[in-house]
């Protein structure tokens, strides 16, 4: 016997819902319902309380790595009656999990991306290999070291509900090349797409318009996203990693990014969960990373560019409904361009309200 999963009966549920009540307080059973009740397809409506904990406490107990190798039937019931005796804590609010547990565990999504029940995770902005990850552009080698590595790190897991703290401190900024090229950015999108008209108002150009145009040049990379959370990464790494010459193999200077298939506003995200923002904030997060590097032609980027480049990443996260994007910038002690960049309030409106910034001492 392989994989053997602990369930909870539903009479056992039946039982507890009948001699324990939670304790929800003014706001607590409206807060669960905006942001922790999975939408449940099959029945048209979001979790109750009970199926909540039900899939949160499995989800958990399932991860205890004896239930892989033929589990005696000891293990099996020592870790049901566990199971029982958190239901009925996390059930009557005498303990609870993690929101993000509460929001992820026992979902498809967990089983397929386990690092989505990471709570926090921390990177270095200097230029890193890519290695194993899942992620890894089709234009750079596991082993080549690019610019855009941290900033795709930071961008999935923040995408998967995890909050990123990252380094920029001069050991780590100093390390990134002088930028040797600008940009020429062109998003495009089919008028077919529900998003066309909005997505226009953001600066995207209509797709059959921009083909006549160029249809017999070749001097522009291309690169069609899919509807996915890799997509959305892989086209900000390919916008950054095109403005180093190390990684920009080609040596081209326009990018054509085609976001005709991004799902609209509303839509369900039928993985993490959640609705969709459509593909407006990522064109507003991509025009303005771009700028941001485009102003260091020649130079290199600074401590206050790598942390605008992930605030805008967070901005554009926060849109998509339940992900929060919880970011830490650590700088150095000695910069103060970076302790002071939270006073220019126009940018702290726009988006360097999305880190909490500190310095390393």
């Amino acid at each position: 016997m392989l994989n053997k999963e602990i369930t909870l009966d539903q009479s056992f549920i039946d039982q507890v819902k009948q001699n324990i009540t939670p304790h929800w307080g003014e706001l607590g059973w409206v807060t669960y319902k905006r942001t922790y009740a999975r939408w449940l397809p099959d029945k048209d409506r979001t979790e109750n309380w009970d199926e909540t904990v039900k899939r949160v406490v499995e989800g958990n107990i399932n991860l205890d790595p004896r239930l892989k190798h033929s589990p005696s039937d000891e293990v099996i019931s020592e870790l049901t009656n566990e199971a029982k005796k958190l239901f009925k804590l996390v059930y009557g609010l005498a303990a609870t999990p993690s929101g993000r547990n509460l929001w992820i565990s026992g979902t498809s999504y967990q089983k397929r991306n386990g690092d989505s029940l990471n709570n926090c995770w921390f990177i270095a902005i200097r230029p890193q290999k890519y290695g194993d990850s899942h992620i890894v552009p089709s234009y750079l080698g596991k082993s080549q070291v690019a610019v855009s590595m941290p900033f795709s790190f930071l961008f999935d897991q923040l995408m998967k509900g995890g909050g990123v703290g990252f380094s920029v401190v001069k050991d780590n900024i100093e390390k990134i090349p002088k930028v040797d090229d600008k940009i020429d950015l062109t998003i495009v999108i089919d008028k077919k797409s529900k998003s066309y008209d909005a997505s226009v108002k953001m600066g995207a150009t209509d797709k059959d318009k921009w083909s006549q145009e160029n249809k017999n040049a070749d001097d522009y990379v291309y690169y069609k996203l899919p509807d996915t959370r890799e997509g959305w990464v892989l086209a900000n790494a390919r916008l950054i990693d095109m403005h180093f010459n190390q990684t920009n193999p080609d040596k081209k200077t326009k990018l054509v990014l085609d976001i005709s298939d991004i799902r609209p506003y509303g839509a369900k995200i039928h993985g993490f969960g959640g609705t969709a923002s459509g593909p407006m904030p990522l064109i507003e997060m991509l025009f303005d990373v771009n700028k941001v590097i485009n102003a260091r032609v020649g130079k290199k980027l600074t401590a206050v560019d790598a942390t605008d480049v992930c605030n805008l990443i967070g901005k554009t996260v926060v849109a998509g409904n339940v992900r929060r994007s919880a970011e830490l910038a650590l700088g150095s002690s000695t910069d103060q361009d970076f302790i002071k960049m939270k006073q220019d309030k126009d940018k702290l409106y726009h988006h360097r309200w999305a880190s909490n910034n500190s310095v390393a001492i």
